[in-house]
């Protein structure tokens, strides 16, 4: 892929807003065309016995017109950037399906939204918004955690080729083409890292590979470099190049870690399709990384995933 066409900008009332734009900017080429959106309601308003149903509706469009008026000024300033901007809001009470629905019509090459903090295990199992954006947005998904990238963006691709079945070999590769596709566009450094472990101990039972398990480690970890440069030798990328990274451990304490020492500022990676007691025993890997890593997080979904929200 050569760059984002269509951004879908979710831009609400808060501070992260003038961020947003400023990383829109870094996205932007003279053919891009880009949405911004915002998502609003009142239940006091909806419900209130003060007006009859014309004159509540006519106290939502006031609403909507101010709040569109404020994004038509930031969507001006885009045109004069010689792109085409527009502005969209929607009255709806649910937060996470105005914006899918939105992209759904849209049809974005990228998503941008900027997630709350959640203050809790209960709030994220429960569905948050920020979490069911993440399991149901058709589009790439670029959750804006920093204030600021750095003037020469890291962006690193999570990649895991030990994979059971070709959608997730596909996903591999649609991960490392929005990679090297957005740090071509930022004039960034593009990294790959692999998480692995290798076999405990205590989980080899034979004896007579117990009294080989040093020669056993080290078979896993040529396995694993093995996949690893097969899977970037088209990128022109070699598995000892300093800008990719094999990493032995736990990815969910792993990754953040080195995501820090290596000043990541947007770590891509893919999201497939759970259940709900899948999630609520693990997640999926981007999900439990969302509240501890501090970088960016570009999250990709196989092409064969189904949007569970209608469009209307």
């Amino acid at each position: 892929m050569s760059g984002y066409n269509r951004l879908l900008v979710h831009l609400k009332q808060d501070e992260h807003r003038s961020e947003l734009l400023v990383k829109v900017r870094g996205l932007l080429h003279p053919e891009a065309t880009v949405e911004l959106f915002s998502q609003t309601y009142s239940a006091s308003l909806e419900g209130s016995k003060l007006f009859d149903p014309d004159g509540r509706q006519h106290a939502i469009q006031s609403v909507l017109r101010k709040l569109e008026k404020g994004l038509q000024s930031n969507a001006d300033k885009l045109e004069h950037l010689g792109v085409t901007a527009g502005a969209d809001v929607a009255w709806e009470r649910d937060e996470a399906e105005a914006l899918v629905r939105k992209a759904l019509r849209f049809h974005p090459d990228l998503v941008i939204h900027a997630p709350d903090t959640h203050p809790d295990l209960l709030h994220r199992l429960m569905g948050a918004p920020d979490w069911r954006l993440l399991r149901q947005c058709p589009a790439p998904l670029l959750l804006s955690k920093k204030h600021q990238w750095n003037s020469r963006p890291i962006v690193a691709a999570a990649i895991d080729p030990f994979h059971l079945d070709d959608e997730t070999a596909e996903l591999d590769q649609k991960i490392l083409a929005h990679a090297q596709a957005m740090a071509s566009q930022l004039d960034g450094e593009l990294h790959v890292v692999h998480v692995f472990q290798t076999l405990p101990h205590s989980a080899i039972f034979d004896e007579h590979m117990v009294m080989d398990f040093e020669a056993l480690q080290k078979k896993v970890r040529q396995e694993h470099r093995d996949r690893i440069g097969e899977l970037i030798k088209p990128m022109n990328l070699k598995v000892d190049d300093p800008c990719v990274h094999l990493l032995e451990g736990e990815l969910s304490s792993v990754i953040p870690e080195w995501v820090e020492c290596t000043s990541v500022d947007v770590l891509v990676m893919g999201s497939l399709a759970r259940g709900f007691v899948d999630r609520m025993l693990l997640g999926s890997s981007a999900e439990r990384l969302l509240e501890r890593v501090d970088s960016d997080l570009l999250i990709i979904k196989p092409d064969s995933f189904h949007c569970p929200v209608s469009e209307f």
